[in-house]
């Protein structure tokens, strides 16, 4: 008997592992089930070796924390401020976000983080900080709220080296921001102000370059401003030498670009000095400069010092310099490059008379003067800005002399820049005096008619206050004649009923008598109550009407009266009683 046909199992286990590489003599790597070590791969020392390694890396991530003093007073969003900023640079907007972010969080760290972050990323570099262009922020910050012992660390470190970082313009702001909290707390920081004011007093060659360096002369300015008494005599002393003054090494800081600004800063500080040595120095430099003006309006910086005097100055300097220097050279100095920036200055800042004088004087003295001034490349400014100044009526003769130059063509270009300029600036001017005037019209109108309401409003109050009281006066008239009308018809009535009930008590019985007694009980208490209802104001005394002791002579009388009818009425009440009970 032939055997049942049996299908073949292509799954097989036996086949499937005949077709690995091994086994059919291939060249590829051996799979996992083919592995010699396939027994050390999943056996449990494998995970045993793995968890001790975990176990390895977290104990160094915890001694690394430690390194950092983590506690629970730590922030570490300071350090992680400091960790992005200090890793990379990688763009402007970067830069600037983290510089600020790590000033407000070391404002706001606790004094154990901010040792850290100083000792860790500031204290060996202080001086790279200085010369960075976000990084010197960093300092600042420091010095104005750190602890005393980082500030000084850091102004030591910088005054150490200050002559080759004050011509850097970060460095300088560092120094700048160290100065102004020395000065605040002097004694914080008494050796380091101590090591500064021996470096700002020195007077030598290299002291000579700060002064005119475009950088460095921006601390000699902060020291003007910031140091007092015998500091800023000493300073202002040194100075004062080579400030139009005769000096052996031929040194002058008036003419020199940035030298200038030193003595801007002194004409700015003037009116704050106390010290009588210290304002007696500043005002020998400030009049110095007065009478060397001349000079000085026609040099390229020099001209800024006295733009100065014109704009900051004292009242006293200021006139001694227009009266008696520039209204003599207004001419000469107004046709000089910048001279005419001087001569504008001083037409801006001086008063109506000086301008009056200087037109009536200097411009308009002679048509050749006139004619010179507008013609000019550099003195038609000064002139434009003088018409702009002037009243109407020289305004009027300053635009006739144009007209007849103009007529007689001797303007040139210049000249006919000055005139297109009058023409329009009159033109405006009167159009713009003529709307004000409008303007002032119409606002006197309006407050007239705004009067008139207000007195009319005023008027009718006072006719309404005297119309109440007459119409108060009328009201009570009336009710006192209803009260009079009323008295009497309750007289008439009352006398009726009585002589009725007397007819009927006679002809009427016990019983009817004693029901004609309780209606008469009856009728009074109406009558009481009909009274007091008509008569409310004298007897409640109500808000609406006088009081009873202010009350006029025939109110007091008509009160009377009536309290009398009550007592009438009470009494004969009292008698009908008796009567009864007899």
């Amino acid at each position: 008997m032939a055997n049942a046909h049996i299908p073949v199992e292509f799954n097989k286990d036996d086949d499937e592992l005949k077709c690995h590489p091994s086994q059919s003599g291939s060249t590829a790597t051996p799979t996992l089930f083919e592995n010699q070590n396939n027994s050390k791969v999943f056996c449990a020392q494998f995970f045993e070796d793995q968890l001790h390694q975990d176990d390895d890396e977290f104990d160094e991530l915890n001694q690394q924390l430690n390194q950092v003093l983590l506690n629970d007073q730590f922030k570490p969003s300071l350090t992680q401020a400091f960790t992005a900023d200090m890793s990379s640079y990688l763009s402007h907007e970067k830069l600037t976000k983290n510089s600020r972010k790590m000033q407000l969080e070391y404002q706001n760290a606790t004094l154990r983080e901010k040792e850290f972050v100083f000792n860790t990323y500031i204290k060996n570099d202080i001086e790279n900080f200085s010369l960075d262009k976000y990084k010197h922020y960093i300092l600042e910050k420091i010095i104005e709220v750190g602890p005393p012992s980082h500030k000084n660390l850091i102004l030591d470190r910088i005054y150490n080296q200050i002559h080759k970082l004050i011509k850097d313009l970060y460095a300088c702001k560092v120094m700048q921001k160290g100065l102004e909290i020395m000065i605040c707390n002097p004694k914080d920081s008494q050796e380091q102000l101590e090591n500064y004011l021996f470096f700002i007093h020195q007077d030598n060659a290299q002291m000579k370059k700060i002064y005119v360096d475009k950088i460095a002369n921006q601390i000699i300015q902060k020291s003007l401003e910031i140091l007092e008494g015998n500091n800023l005599l000493k300073l202002l002393q040194i100075l004062s030498k080579y400030i139009l003054n005769n000096n052996k090494e031929k040194f002058e800081l008036s003419t020199d670009q940035y030298g200038c600004l030193i003595v801007n800063k002194i004409i700015d500080i003037y009116p704050k000095q106390f010290d009588v040595q210290t304002k007696t120095i500043c005002n020998n430099i400030i009049v110095r400069a007065i009478e060397n003006c001349s000079c000085l309006t026609r040099r390229q910086y020099a001209n800024y010092i006295i733009q100065q005097i014109l704009e900051k100055g004292q009242e006293v300097h200021k006139r001694l310099l227009m009266d008696q220097y520039l209204i003599k050279d207004f001419i000469s100095m107004s046709m000089d490059k910048y001279g005419s920036n001087v001569a504008e200055k001083a037409i801006i800042y001086a008063g109506p008379q000086w301008r009056l004088k200087l037109w009536e004087d200097e411009v308009s003295i002679s048509e050749s003067s006139f004619k010179k001034l507008i013609n000019d490349q550099f003195a038609n400014y000064p002139v434009q800005r003088l018409f702009e100044y002037l009243e109407q009526q020289q305004r009027n003769e300053f635009i006739a002399l144009l007209n007849k130059l103009h007529e007689n063509n001797q303007l040139n270009n210049h000249g006919q820049i000055v005139m297109k300029f009058a023409q329009t600036n009159y033109s405006v001017k009167r159009y713009t005096q003529k709307i004000v005037q409008a303007e002032l019209n119409k606002q006197s109108k309006n407050q007239d008619k705004n009067n008139t309401k207000n007195k009319q409003q005023k008027n009718q109050k006072q006719q309404i206050n005297q119309q109440i009281p007459q119409y108060q006066q009328q009201q009570q008239q009336q009710q006192y004649q209803q009260y009079q009308q009323y008295q009497q018809l309750n007289q008439q009535q009352m006398q009726q009923m009585l002589l009725n009930q007397q007819q009927q008590f006679k002809s009427f019985d016990q019983q009817s008598y004693q029901a004609a007694v309780m209606q008469q009980m009856l009728f009074f208490q109406q009558q009481q109550q009909h009274l007091l209802a008509q008569m409310p104001q004298f007897y409640n005394q109500d808000a609406n009407y006088m009081p009873y002791p202010i009350m006029s002579q025939e109110q007091q009388m008509m009160m009377l009266r009536w309290i009398q009818q009550q007592q009438q009425l009470c009494n004969s009440n009292i008698k009908f009683q008796n009567e009864q009970q007899k």
